[in-house]
């Protein structure tokens, strides 16, 4: 049963693997690249804290979503430089000085919403289409960074789109755009780019810093992974129940399923509000003792009902509701049409954490 007696399930994360990837990471820059994991989102999922407390020997600098991320990380004894990719807006300015934190000018207006003594980086929209200055208006910024004396630039940075799309035109498209923002600021300040998969598949692009996310907790963003990246989550339950059922049984709401023969089926604490996705219903397997059994019937909010047939297993037993080769968040990920990052960071934190 799990470690945690007061709920049904538990998020595992392997941190030997997560150094692993960190390290096979790293040795695909060229010497003197610095590089950023990022931990926004509580670190995909896997616990921000814990996360840069084990991987900040291999690391530069953290990244985090907002504000309130990097000063949720100073308050644990983070002392990293941290990386706030969010807009500065009037009620969090002051935090950046007060803690430390480099903000992302991503608008004309930040220049002056900044608070003294604020470190920067200046964003280049190449093609993202999201946040960031026009490549156009970089004329104009690079005097404003020159007159912004209150303020201090720590670099230029962009964000690609498609890098996970291989050489795509679009992708050669925002590869031209950073070649005018390095024939604009390279040299002046540091230079960085390059996400998971432009760090894997477009060295080209790692200028003078890359940003390790989704590859960095396992999973390989390129056209043809490697099996080099492993995935450091797994989540594990413990069967509530165990029944028997007749042939032709019906399970779950709607009754979608029915049983192929008298057998046996185990009732697993683990649903929806827990973050296993209702249209993942009958599409993952999970893993009882080391050998793999059907989820069967739809998803509920609270549990899940698992195919045993002839066998029969105790309350209490131990099962890998997610991870291993047969169903990792990868594998979710493609059952469903969406993608690993949407998985890992869509299991609520309400689902504790250990770490191994």
């Amino acid at each position: 049963m799990s470690d945690y007696p007061f709920y049904h399930s538990h998020i595992e994360i392997d941190l030997q693997v997560l150094c692993n990837n960190a390290r096979y990471l790293h040795r695909n820059l060229k010497s003197g690249t610095h590089s950023a994991a990022v931990i926004k989102a509580d670190a995909y999922g896997h616990g921000a804290v814990e996360v840069a407390r084990i991987i900040g020997d291999l690391y530069d600098m953290f990244a985090v979503a907002n504000v309130t991320e990097a000063v949720a990380l100073r308050k644990a004894g983070i002392t990293h430089p941290i990386l706030v990719f969010g807009v500065p807006v009037p009620q969090t300015v002051k935090a950046y000085p007060e803690y430390d934190l480099e903000a992302v000018i991503s608008s004309d207006d930040h220049f002056d919403l900044l608070e003294q003594g604020t470190s920067y980086h200046v964003e280049i929209d190449s093609g993202m289409g999201r946040l960031g200055i026009h490549p156009d208006e970089m004329d104009r910024i690079e005097k404003r960074i020159a007159s912004a004396g209150r303020i201090s630039c720590k670099g230029i940075m962009t964000h690609f789109a498609s890098a996970d799309e291989g050489n795509s035109a679009y992708m050669q498209q925002q590869k031209k755009v950073l070649k005018q923002i390095r024939e604009k600021f390279g040299g002046k300040y540091p230079l960085h780019a390059a996400n998971s998969a432009a760090s894997l598949d477009h060295p080209d692009t790692h200028l003078d810093m890359v940003r390790h996310g989704i590859a960095l907790y396992g999973y390989d963003p390129t056209p043809g992974p490697s099996n080099q990246l492993q995935p450091a989550m797994k989540w594990r339950s413990w069967v509530a129940q165990c029944k028997f059922i007749h042939k032709g049984g019906s399970l779950s709401y709607g009754a979608t399923w029915q049983a192929p023969a008298d057998g046996h089926y185990v009732v697993i604490p683990t649903g929806y509000a827990d973050g296993y996705r209702r249209n993942l219903s009958g599409k993952m397997p999970v893993s009882i003792e080391g050998v793999w059994y059907p989820q069967v019937g739809r998803v509920t909010m609270d549990y899940i009902m698992v195919w045993l047939g002839d066998d029969r297993y105790d309350a209490g037993t131990n099962v890998v509701v997610m991870g291993g080769d047969r169903n990792h968040a990868g594998l979710w990920a493609e059952a469903i049409g969406t993608i690993p990052y949407e998985i890992c960071c869509g299991i609520h934190t309400k689902v504790p954490r250990k770490y191994v």
